[in-house]
């Protein structure tokens, strides 16, 4: 597992329905150098197995993914 050291961005994507929480963090991420380390905040339930399919889909690193109640976390290295 890959130790975060720093977060360069941090998304908040909360009471975003699909597919907007992975369209901001597409959009977002593209501005970044590649090691960069995003966090993202999101609510809509879909986002958990939209982001793990969407950073196979575009090479980038999946860090972390966790829960806490509705609100769903993900650590993401952009590749």
């Amino acid at each position: 597992m890959v130790k975060i050291n720093k977060i360069d961005m941090e998304i908040d994507a909360r009471n975003l329905n699909c597919p907007g929480p992975i369209l901001l963090l597409s959009s977002k991420i593209n501005n970044l150098p590649n090691g960069s380390v995003v966090k993202v905040l999101a609510t809509d339930q879909a986002f958990e197995s939209d982001i793990v399919a969407w950073c196979k889909s575009t090479g980038n690193k999946l860090i972390e993914l966790s829960k806490n109640g509705r609100e769903i976390v993900a650590y993401i290295m952009k590749q």
